[in-house]
């Protein structure tokens, strides 16, 4: 007989990161995206007094943790950004970031040369006012969620508005400051719905489908949701960046489980605490419980491999899940 059982849980599996304002690390990363290949591309934010330090830039490691490089830089030129918020890849390596302080998508290549832009503040379908999520579909269409105009768009690889969809307030289909966007496999966009503490589910072309989480910190609500991802069995991972922690919804809406954070020492952060004596007798007297938490999640993407990502911003990393097989039996 064969018994069914839950969907596969999650178990922490290692830690990437820790505070640089260049090369290897992270300075407030805000999200990430991981290619076919294991490559991890990190938006780093920072903040205003470390921006002209070169702490705002796109760090590029693997899976494994191993650094490979950065690009980008604070600006306002092509290919430089101010307040990057969200960050995809498309299946020809071709970067995608939203900048919430230009208002506006840049683009590079796969060999991180930029490409092109569109944006700029407004209202209308050439502008957007304050963009903050961004998902690359399976068509290489890039959707944005527009949080100040209370919409989603969706785009074309060259920027050609293709639809939109949303208008301002709390009931179906509505929307106050969206700021996580997130596709399945079938092509149903997510999108966490900021101030209205939950995420909603729309068809391709924009029709309401569903809500998943309502306000409030009890298992299966919500406080200010950040980003969502979707994973291909259609459990739905919620970064829960008011609660500190991620959610996760089974397809239906109901409540899988949380996380809170298990993080131990990265590799990198291994290696330089290794090199201060006063570091390590600071450690060796400290509580450390602390540490192992999330603080201000505001990222979640998934690989091909059953890796689940969280940016846990605050922290400057990213705390990585493996999904867990059961057999039947």
């Amino acid at each position: 007989m064969m018994v069914v059982v839950p969907p596969p849980p999650l178990e922490y599996s290692h830690t990437i990161g820790l505070l640089a304002l260049t090369g290897r690390g992270f300075s407030n990363p805000m999200n990430a995206a991981v290619t076919s290949d294991g490559t991890v591309y990190v938006a780093n934010r920072s903040n205003s007094t470390q921006a002209l330090q070169g702490a705002v830039r796109i760090t590029i490691c693997n899976v494994a943790g191993d650094y490979l490089g950065e690009f980008g830089k604070y600006g306002m030129g092509d290919g430089e950004f101010v307040w990057p918020t969200a960050i995809d890849v498309d299946s020809r390596g071709n970067t995608y970031l939203a900048d919430e302080h230009r208002h506006d998508v840049q683009v590079w290549d796969a060999d991180h040369k930029f490409v092109r832009k569109w944006g700029g503040l407004g209202a209308d379908d050439a502008h957007m006012n304050r963009p903050a999520g961004l998902a690359v579909d399976s068509n290489d269409n890039v959707l944005v969620a527009d949080t100040l105009n209370n919409r989603i768009l969706r785009f074309s690889p060259e920027g050609k508005l293709l639809a939109k969809w949303g208008a301002p307030g709390a009931g179906d289909g509505e929307l106050n400051m969206p700021w996580g966007v997130g596709v399945d496999a079938e092509g149903a966009v997510y999108v966490a719905d900021w101030r209205n503490d939950r995420v909603q589910k729309f068809s391709p072309d924009g029709k309401y489908l569903s809500t998943f989480g309502s306000s409030g910190s009890e298992v299966g609500q919500l406080r200010r949701p950040a980003d969502v991802a979707v994973d291909y069995t259609g459990n739905v991972y919620v970064a829960d960046w008011g609660n500190e922690r991620v959610s996760v919804f089974e397809p239906d809406g109901y409540p899988l489980t949380t996380l809170v954070g298990d993080a131990d020492l990265s590799k990198w952060g291994a290696e330089y605490i290794s090199a201060s004596e006063d570091i390590l007798r600071g450690r060796a007297v400290a509580s450390l419980e602390p540490e192992k938490y999330f603080w201000g999640p505001t990222g979640v993407t998934l690989d091909g491999a059953n890796h689940l990502f969280v940016v846990d911003s605050c922290r400057h990393r990213l705390q990585v899940y493996n999904r867990v097989a059961y057999d039947d039996f």
